[in-house]
């Protein structure tokens, strides 16, 4: 399995809307390679993104094939 690049990571993190407003604006995007200490199972990539509507704090976690682990 190939994993993704950290550009197309970013490319599927912005393109979830927002579970709380339903907006795909984000003020900001921090990516970051995931790491044995994460306790996700299967994620290449985390991303932690806070709204740019109602400014709600997000973390998306991404498997290695650009799949969407989970988004809270």
């Amino acid at each position: 399995m190939t994993v993704i690049t950290q550009e197309r990571a970013e490319r599927i993190a912005r393109a979830q809307a927002c579970p709380r407003c339903s907006e795909y604006t984000y003020k900001r995007l921090k990516l970051r390679a995931a790491e044995p200490t994460d306790h996700v199972a299967g994620a290449a990539w985390i991303a932690e993104l806070i709204c740019g509507v109602c400014s709600a704090h997000l973390q998306l976690a991404l498997e290695g094939d650009g799949d969407v682990l989970f988004f809270n």
